[in-house]
């Protein structure tokens, strides 16, 4: 059985005459997640003091001792001199009642014209654009690492894969440029979400807006804000703004997975395409000759967590009524987890990739089997004036004889080829190796060395400017 706390919250409990019970209390409170809003919520109540005073709401003095107050509660935040109290629910009213503690009564006038309600919007949207910054730096830090590796392998040929099965050559640099380009659309939906949240609830109050005179695009340009919200009530119910940010996360989740996915098949005995450092990677408890790409299995396995930290901010959202409700509250440990996930797995995948050791002879002795080069027998016949599906057909019997013999078609005679059509002559051979093919393939977003050259440096230009 739980037990009663003898004190009432002292910023809300006027309407109540008795103490809210312990369990409810404990279940109720959100500090040990939202007190990571500290530096924005200080930053945003200095910002409001301001608008108070020059509403006339505080006189000047008192603006000073609550922006003295709240300078001296972010330095022992920082220091970790603060001590957070659960019985007061959250960061906002931790720091409130520090605030009346150093500042007196003139701390008992920030909250007017204010509302939790405002005030976390607020908070969370300064929050996340800070974050999705450093997530952009990151995605710059790994972009930089696979055009690094990229430049060091514009001619190393490879055999690229559809169904995991052995299509046709690219180049090892062609391939990792298209990591590249996932994190490009990465980084483009975060700076866009960055943008879309710069809209300033506060002001909105609970969800009717405030009788004070407070000027909101002041506060809006003190806090960094591009706009103000035109609707109070959607200004306290609306998280789209974070369950954007997580989309964009989960989706960058999912391609940081898909790499980790490859890098952990090339780095296997059996594809032996790379090698990993040994900072990245661990071994057996029971197996000694074991070296296992656990980073890259981590970052894959974790990525899980932005896809269900997604779903649970829908789930959390879909049957809220307009406006505030305390589920909301409930937004923010969703979000941050997954932030701290994608940066981290930024920073380490950046270490892999960098790290790297390329088996380029493994992945040239690749480009010789699986019959890599039919496609371009076909392109060859197309030359000749056969139509593509009947090209198609001849390539596709040939490669048929070459298996039943245990042999490539670029290892069969000239005569077995015109078997099959009379057009074939010793030409063919050219088509039939795979860095002419890589070569021929030379049109923008083609894997031909010079185009693959040709994005790394519009790569590395793009990168310059961030």
């Amino acid at each position: 059985m739980s037990k009663k706390i003898n004190k009432k919250n002292p910023l809300w409990g006027g309407r109540f005459e008795g103490s809210t019970d312990s369990l409810t209390q404990s279940f109720s409170a959100s500090i040990d997640v939202d007190k990571e809003l500290y530096a924005v919520d200080i930053k945003g109540s200095i910002a409001y003091a301001e608008a108070l005073k020059e509403a006339k709401v505080i006189t000047p003095k008192e603006f000073q001792k609550i922006k003295r107050g709240l300078i001296k509660i972010l330095a022992e935040i920082k220091d970790e001199k603060f001590e957070w109290n659960e019985s007061l629910e959250d960061v906002h009213m931790n720091i409130e009642t520090a605030l009346v503690r150093k500042a007196g009564n003139a701390a008992k006038k920030i909250h007017t014209g204010r509302s939790r309600n405002d005030q976390v919007s607020t908070d969370l949207r300064m929050y996340l654009s800070l974050k999705i910054d450093e997530t952009l730096k990151n995605i710059t830090l790994l972009q930089k690492s696979i055009v690094k590796q990229a430049e060091k392998h514009t001619s190393s040929i490879m055999p690229g894969f559809t169904h995991l099965q052995i299509a046709q050559p690219v180049t090892f640099g062609h391939h990792l440029m298209a990591w590249y380009e996932m994190l490009d659309r990465d980084f483009a939906r975060l700076a866009d979400a960055k943008h879309r949240m710069s809209v300033l609830p506060l002001g909105s109050a609970a969800l009717a807006g405030s009788r004070y005179r407070i000027n909101r695009n002041f506060l809006a340009k003190k806090l960094g804000f591009k706009s103000l919200s035109r609707n109070s009530i959607d200004a306290v119910s609306d998280r789209d703004f974070v369950i954007e940010t997580a989309s964009s996360l989960s989706i960058l989740g999912v391609h940081l997975s898909r790499v980790c996915e490859e890098i952990v098949l090339w780095s296997s005995s059996q594809f032996a395409y790379v090698n990993l450092s040994d900072e990245v990677c661990t071994g057996s408890s029971i197996m000694p000759q074991k070296k296992n790409p656990d980073v890259a299995e981590l970052i894959r396995g974790g990525s899980s967590k932005t896809i269900a930290n997604l779903m649970g901010l829908l789930s959390l959202m879909k049957n809220l009524p307009l406006s505030y409700n305390r589920d909301m509250q409930e937004d923010k440990a969703f979000v941050f987890d997954s932030l701290n996930y994608i940066n981290d797995s930024l920073v380490l995948l950046s270490i892999v990739i960098r790290g790297m050791k390329v088996n380029i002879k493994k992945m040239e002795a690749e480009c010789k089997l699986g019959q890599i080069t039919a496609t371009d027998l076909a392109d060859y016949l197309v030359e000749k004036s056969i139509p593509f599906r009947k090209a198609h057909e001849i390539a596709g019997k040939i490669v048929a004889h070459a298996e039943s013999n245990g042999m490539q078609i670029f290892e069969l005679e000239i005569s077995e080829l015109r078997k099959f059509s009379k057009l074939i002559s010793e030409d063919v051979y050219s088509y039939l190796d795979p860095v002419e093919s890589i070569n021929s393939r030379n049109l923008i977003g083609g894997t031909a060395p010079s185009q693959v050259k040709k994005e790394i440096n519009v790569a590395k230009k793009n990168l310059s400017t961030r």
